[in-house]
């Protein structure tokens, strides 16, 4: 490996280490775009590329048990995935976990103990959920969910169980609270914070949220930690599982005693991901943020190691943040093509507006830009009361927007946001004046 790195047209292996949704669309746009020399693409789960965000809610809730084959969440054209198109685009796909890298010779060391040899490497491994090392979260009943199988064995224990315990009241606690309510089991969500989706709403959308869920019956316990997750003693029939013991982090915040037990069959644990890669533990190319890379998806650090998807963190010196890591379908979308671009020698600027979705209790939750709960709100509509749109303003610019039922309006917000134009708050907060007409 003599090649010049600063030179993509000399590039003879490029390893993707990571084959789900990022990793799946850097292959699939490297050939798009003609890339002429090998890649290969590592990872150990068994399926084809797939998008995750069904596997909270169509995937547990559908009448029939899906399956991949047939399903749209795989990386369309589905016919890209067959072996012998794979072979056609001078595509290896290696069904291992990589364990190791050796910078300085660029190898990576898969779990078999087989090493492979790279001109560049792509990181999109994505996170692996967190356990909190809570005891007894390795027990059978509790779940994680991150993959398709993850969400196929918690749909069947859904479906034999008279209750459900969510440790974490993010998006995946939260969906996965509703798709049980449409299932009928009786949900109980324990959060540690003060808040429901404290990352990507503003307190006033959290609030009405919280409403919501426990207007149709969901048990919501705030400012609690859990010390433990016990079978449950003695147990006769109709009894619960297991027993989550619980402890209230600030008696006046919480809805119940100081330490209390929450009876349940099944339990989720969705209190994040870790997005340090295990196998570049050591190289100093990674840390509890995930890869830093720069605006082209490039390591500042390693110029052969890319990074894509909910791993990459992409510095900015200037934001308050110092980076942004993006867990969002889009992210995964389009920072794949990012990569491309460069790993075929034409590099961009890779900027993207953060846009995520949720859809809980039958509503439709869009999030533009990054709220900040010291922002002011400006509300358009109620809350509950019919499409709703809630701007966050910071020195007189829309830094963020939360639609619910309002996903036509989502153009309009991503401009204001993009633009960081200054805005009037009286016409941002009169409906008779459009977003349209805000953002032109």
């Amino acid at each position: 490996m003599n090649h010049d790195p600063s030179e993509p047209d000399h590039l003879e292996h490029v390893v993707v280490v990571g084959a789900g949704h990022a990793g799946g669309r850097v292959v699939q746009q490297l050939v798009s775009l003609g890339f002429a020399g090998r890649i290969t693409l590592v990872g150990d789960e068994r399926h084809s590329p797939y998008e995750r965000p069904a596997l909270s809610k169509e995937w547990l809730t559908s009448e029939t048990e899906p399956t991949l084959a047939a399903s749209p969440i795989v990386l369309a054209p589905a016919a890209f995935w067959e072996p012998s198109a794979l072979r056609d685009a001078r595509v290896e796909r290696v069904y291992e976990r990589a364990v190791a890298l050796d910078p300085a010779r660029r190898m990576l060391t898969l779990a078999s103990g087989k090493h492979l040899s790279f001109d560049r490497l792509v990181v999109a491994t994505g996170g692996a959920p967190r356990d909190g090392a809570i005891p007894g979260a390795k027990r059978p009943g509790v779940h994680l969910l991150r993959t398709v199988d993850d969400s196929l064995a918690l749909r069947r224990a859904l479906r034999e169980s008279r209750s459900l315990a969510i440790i974490g009241a993010g998006v995946i606690g939260m969906e996965v609270a509703s798709s049980a309510l449409d299932l009928g089991v009786p949900v109980t969500v324990l959060e540690a914070g003060d808040r429901v989706l404290a990352r990507c709403l503003p307190p006033v959308m959290s609030e009405w949220l919280l409403r919501e869920h426990r207007a149709r019956g969901v048990h919501v316990e705030l400012g609690v930690t859990v010390e433990a997750i016990d079978e449950a003693e003695e147990r006769a029939s109709g009894d619960a599982r297991y027993v989550v013991r619980c402890k209230a982090l600030a008696a006046e915040q919480a809805q119940a005693p100081e330490t209390f037990d929450v009876a349940a069959d099944t339990i989720l644990i969705a209190i994040g991901v870790d997005c340090a890669p295990a196998f570049l533990a050591g190289t100093g190319l990674a840390g509890r943020q995930g890869v830093d890379v720069d605006e082209t998806c490039r390591s500042p650090n390693a110029p052969w190691l890319y990074a894509v998807g909910d791993v990459a963190h992409v510095l900015d010196r200037a934001s308050e943040r110092g980076g942004l890591r993006q867990e969002t379908w889009r992210n995964a979308e389009n920072q794949a093509l990012a990569v491309a671009q460069a790993l075929t020698g034409h590099a961009q600027p890779y900027r993207e507006t953060p846009w995520m979705w949720t859809d809980q209790l039958g509503n439709n939750i869009q999030v533009v830009g990054q709220p900040d709960p010291r922002d002011e709100v400006v509300l358009r509509g109620e809350p509950g009361a019919g499409p709703c749109t809630a701007l966050s303003v910071r020195d007189g610019r829309v830094v963020a927007g939360v639609l619910v039922n309002a996903g036509r309006e989502r153009r309009f917000v991503e401009k204001l946001v993009a633009s960081a134009m200054q805005v009037d708050i009286g016409r941002l907060a009169d409906p008779r004046t459009s977003l349209k007409e805000l953002a032109a």
